[in-house]
């Protein structure tokens, strides 16, 4: 587990001022930001110095659905984020609580068969491996991971940001043998520039649209839309492929790139994010409008934010902005005059706070965007719900 280290920072006006700006006339907000964090707001798990355990006894003790709870058994199909809410009211806290009990060896890998219960280490209540029946190491099974993996196969294997060069570098598609509109499976397809490489299976993506910053406006990358696979029959200008795998209709101008072999790391812990962040739900693959549980999202923070594989970040709804047809505040009601020659009080609009809805855990970086696996959410999340380190404030 990583040393944890973070400052708080305070909230942007920015979604308040989208909020209001297609009307200029109106006041801005009472409430515009939320109130900025405390100075000692930081992170949950983060100090200014070496961490030395965040949560006090009581607090640890808070976080337990039950400290009777019995010991559980590691299943087959279990993951870290199931495993950390069957005792906890929020697995957000595991980082928190984990301890790696030096008398298990690998105690930071969890396995089918393994037992993991309460145990109390200084006082307070910990969660850890209390029995491993296996001693044969090299017999042991897959290692449980932090995410379920089959939920993210299509985005650690195909699906990828490019930028707009990237995206027009890649070789494309000329036409289909059939002279058809749409490929499918078992259709022979031509592309061009000649495929030259050592790869013979490549993977063929749609260009996703813009992704752009809501906050700066800046061009991110597009999302390549993974649409199937193609191996190589002959080679050439322009190369033959025979489509192997469909998963939407394939058209000329589609994309061929090499299939990632970047597996998702199994030993990634689930952690909170060395530096503090405050992004956007930016897109939603595979979706409509919302996404819940186990879906995926597209944030606008990557790699130069500080982010990695593994990163626990806290979603939320942003807070709506509501006129306040009560108060009798004098300094909050705005006397604008009108046409006819009167005037009238114009109530203050007021901002409601942001409030939690969910967690995601971060699996893929880029520099400036990451995918991240919702892992719990009281509600749908949608574009424009934040993500954001969370603190001891939210």
């Amino acid at each position: 587990m990583r040393l944890l280290k973070g400052l708080p920072r305070t909230a942007t006006l920015s979604l308040a001022i989208g909020l209001l700006a297609g009307c200029a006339s109106e006041r801005p907000p009472v409430n515009i930001v939320n109130e900025p964090q405390a100075a000692n707001a930081l992170p949950l798990g983060a100090t200014r110095g070496p961490v030395a355990g965040t949560l006090t006894p009581e607090q640890t003790k808070a976080q337990f659905k039950s400290l009777a709870a019995e010991e559980y058994t590691v299943k087959k199909g279990d993951t870290l984020w199931s495993i950390a809410n069957h005792f906890l009211k929020d697995p957000y806290y595991w980082p928190e609580i984990w301890y790696d009990n030096p008398q298990i060896k690998n105690p930071h890998k969890i396995y089918p068969g393994d037992k993991i219960g309460i145990m109390y280490i200084g006082g307070r209540p910990r969660l850890g491996i209390t029995m491993r029946p296996h001693i044969r190491y090299e017999d042991l099974p897959p290692e449980v991971s932090a995410i379920p993996l089959d939920v993210l196969k299509p985005f650690l294997s195909y699906d990828q940001v490019l930028s707009d060069a990237q995206f027009e570098a890649a070789p494309y598609v000329l036409a289909d043998r059939n002279e058809t509109v749409a490929s499918s499976l078992g259709d022979v397809i031509y592309a061009r520039p000649a495929l030259t490489g050592s790869e013979q299976v490549y993977a063929i993506v749609g260009k996703g649209r813009p992704l752009k910053d809501p906050v700066t406006g800046d061009f991110l990358g597009y999302r390549a839309i993974y649409k199937g696979e193609a191996q190589i029959m002959t080679g050439g200008d322009p190369t033959t492929l025979r489509i192997t795998k469909s998963a939407r209709e394939i058209l000329k101008g589609d994309r061929l790139l090499p299939v990632i072999h970047a597996p998702f790391d199994h030993a990634v812990t689930p952690s909170i994010p060395a530096m503090p962040i405050d992004a956007q739900v930016i897109d939603i693959p595979d979706a409509i409008t919302q996404v819940a549980t186990y879906q995926v999202i597209i944030i606008n923070a990557g790699t130069h934010n500080g982010l990695v594989p593994g990163d626990l970040l806290r979603v939320s709804k942003p807070g709506a902005v509501v006129s306040d047809t009560y108060t009798q505040n004098p300094k909050e009601l705005d006397k604008n005059a009108e046409p006819q020659g009167f005037e009238i009080p114009k109530p203050p609009q007021v901002k409601l706070p942001d409030f939690p809805i969910g967690t995601a855990m971060v699996f893929r970086t880029y520099d400036r965007v990451s995918l991240a696996l919702v892992v719990k959410t009281k509600r749908t999340i949608h574009i424009g719900d934040l993500v954001q380190t969370p603190t001891s404030a939210n």
